[in-house]
């Protein structure tokens, strides 16, 4: 075993990241920044070394092993759906104390307990990349075994990098489509009106200006007042203007039946992730 390892195991983890990519680094970075997690008590298991270091370098205790996350309280499961068989036969079997968070899209709960030893309590998150910049959307399910405290602990570390709601676990699917999967649809949006901006004449660098503006300034817009998205659309598309132009031509393009069909397609890829 390696000496990160020895490491991690003397004192024993109180919470534990198996897999630490992109999603699992941004929460670890920001939940140790705002001191919801303490890095001298946390541990990523992690295959890649330049993510190993990346967690080291926030002062979090390094493994390369899986199975080095036994014992802690609290593990949050951030690996791929795929690998997670692997990596499921490294971590069981789990006492009945411990808690387990899966950001999996797919496996249910269920599934998890019982690949994991058949005790563990389970909660799942869908989290979005915004967690990146302390501005996430998670949606958090109490799964198989879990209790109150546990989703007010996941709450916690999910509340450092953004914003949380509850809802069902049967519904899950749903929230990766809304939330988990929903920022790609904006950047797909914001490539297409900086390539219609350039089209249009204007230099990539104001198209890119006036492009994340006027995304960011319309969010703040529908966050901040009060009236829903369907309303602030008809506030500025004026009967025989430039934006009921616009829209009159994504209406005709289906743009509203697209939206849908796209988010239809990502639950129901995401309930297939788990088969």
């Amino acid at each position: 075993m390696s000496h990160a390892a020895d490491r991690a195991q003397d004192p024993t983890p109180a919470f534990a990241f198996v897999g630490c990519g992109n999603l699992g680094g941004a929460i670890l970075a920001r939940a140790v920044g705002s001191g919801a997690l303490d890095a001298a008590r946390t541990l990523v298991c992690e295959s890649d070394p330049a993510r190993r270091a990346q967690a080291a370098a926030l002062g979090a205790r390094v493994s390369a092993d899986a199975a080095d996350a036994r014992g802690a309280r609290t593990l949050l499961l951030a690996v791929k759906p795929q690998s997670f068989g692997d990596a499921a036969a490294r971590l069981a079997p789990l006492p009945g104390d411990a808690l387990v968070i899966s950001v999996m899209a797919g496996w249910g709960s269920a599934a998890i307990r019982q690949a994991l030893g058949g005790a563990a309590r389970v909660v799942r998150a869908m989290p979005n990349t915004p967690v990146q910049v302390g501005c996430g959307m998670t949606a958090i399910a109490a799964g198989a075994g879990a209790l109150e405290a546990d989703v007010a602990e996941a709450e916690r570390v999910f509340g450092a990098v953004g914003r949380t709601v509850r809802i069902p676990e049967e519904l899950i699917d749903a929230a990766v489509a809304a939330g988990g999967s929903g920022p790609a649809y904006l950047f797909l949006l914001a490539e297409a009106q900086e390539a219609g901006a350039r089209a249009l004449g204007l230099d990539a660098v104001t198209a890119r200006a006036m492009t994340v503006q006027t995304i960011l300034g319309a969010a703040q817009l529908l966050a901040q007042d009060g009236r829903d998205a369907a309303a602030l659309r008809a506030a500025v598309t004026s009967k025989g203007g430039t934006t009921a132009a616009a829209i009159a031509v994504l209406e005709q393009r289906g743009f509203a039946q697209a939206v849908a069909d796209a988010m239809r397609a990502a639950r129901d890829r995401s309930a297939e992730l788990g088969k």
